[in-house]
């Protein structure tokens, strides 16, 4: 029985730290489980990736000398005059890109993009030709595309309300947890190093992700300030990475003694600094998922987070919701949760069930589940 094709293709994955690269290398992962198809990836040329970069997967990976920069550039509004397969050189029955920038080309076959979020187009950003590539790059993948992938079902809705598009052709497939290596035991001697290596306090409440604007992470180290005396003397806040706008902001609360900001987390790291956390806070004021919610759930630390976007989605009755804008309700939600031990107890438990729901495993399969389905209606 001849097998369908999958062109995966692998622009992604080497960006390290991403949350695009993460979902991309995971799907790619359970897809290359499942046996039912013929996959082989394709790469276009950027100066600085080798082709043994790219040797890791178990599938022929098809590395074309056509540089990313040409066919990527948003220059382009009219398809290049050739085709994707006789770039790559193969034919695919789907062409598969998890993310939302594809080649300006021509395509045979299925083509099927992910479209994460839309943060660029529904956040105030620190730059507006931020808010105009992407809104190229969006809108070139909506129209060019047979089906769509997203990663919630908000980012669905926000999808059909920006642009035009059969809702019956946009799939839901979440972001997933790696559970056991978020929930597995940590000897003690490994967190003290961890704490030692990011000069981590003794009690802490932590942020964990990026800095851009709508993470709303200065409105957390407000509330944080609103918090009393004695509970900021025995439990501090950390935010991972941050800015120099931030330490002025703590400056200027006269916190800066009881505020810490790390470096970037090592990927490796993280299940420990959630471990040693009393909890973690991520109130941004928009998420197309919000994978910190999820680790740190899987970790066993409870969480507090927003109300709007797709966050009240994943973290379901697991977490503390608080309106992401009015700064005292997460006041209250770190107190409680810092004083209340039963209550964090109860969260813990809660979040553990919760993260279990979102398992690679189970997004590999309804990608499976999705490709089967378009390809019996194409016979």
């Amino acid at each position: 029985m001849k097998r369908n094709t999958i062109n995966i293709n692998l622009q992604p994955v080497n960006n390290q730290g991403s949350g695009i690269a993460l979902f991309a290398n995971k799907l790619i992962a359970e897809l290359e489980k499942s046996k039912l198809y013929k996959i082989f990836g394709s790469f276009n040329f950027v100066r600085g990736v080798k082709k043994k970069e790219l040797e890791r997967f178990s599938f022929p990976v098809k590395y074309s000398s056509v540089p990313a920069k040409v066919v990527y550039s948003r220059l382009i509004k009219k398809a290049l005059p050739f085709y994707y397969h006789n770039m790559m050189r193969g034919e695919s029955d789907i062409n598969l890109f998890l993310t939302y920038k594809i080649p300006r080309v021509n395509y045979s076959g299925i083509v099927i993009t992910t479209i994460h979020d839309l943060i660029p187009l529904r956040v105030a950003t620190e730059n507006d030709k931020i808010q105009t590539d992407y809104r190229n790059d969006i809108d070139y993948a909506i129209r060019h595309s047979d089906y769509l992938i997203t990663i919630s079902e908000a980012s669905k809705k926000d999808i059909l309300e920006e642009f035009l598009y059969n809702k019956n052709k946009i799939f839901v497939i979440p972001n997933g947890v790696d559970f056991e290596l978020y929930n597995n035991e940590i000897e003690q001697e490994h967190l003290t190093k961890v704490k030692e290596k990011y000069q981590l306090p003794n009690k802490f409440v932590v942020y964990l992700g990026g800095i851009r604007r709508h993470k709303n992470v200065d409105n957390l180290i407000r509330a944080y300030a609103l918090l009393s005396e004695d509970i900021r003397a025995e439990v501090s806040l950390v935010i991972t990475q941050g800015n120099e706008d931030l330490k002025k902001l703590t400056a200027n609360l006269n916190i800066e003694e009881q505020v810490f900001f790390t470096p970037y987390i090592d990927e490796e790291d993280k299940p420990a600094v959630y471990k040693l956390a009393l909890a973690m806070a991520f109130i941004s004021s928009y998420e197309g998922f919000g994978l910190p919610i999820i680790e740190a759930m899987a970790a066993g630390t409870p969480v507090i987070t927003s109300n709007v976007s797709s966050m009240p989605e994943v973290a379901g009755d697991a977490a503390v919701l608080v309106d992401p804008f009015e700064i005292e309700e997460t006041t209250d939600a770190l107190e409680r949760i810092i004083v209340d031990a039963d209550f964090r107890k109860k969260l813990i438990e809660s979040g553990y069930e919760n993260a279990k729901k979102y398992s690679w495993t189970h997004s590999g399969e309804e990608l499976v589940k999705l490709c089967n389905t378009i390809l019996k209606q194409q016979t």
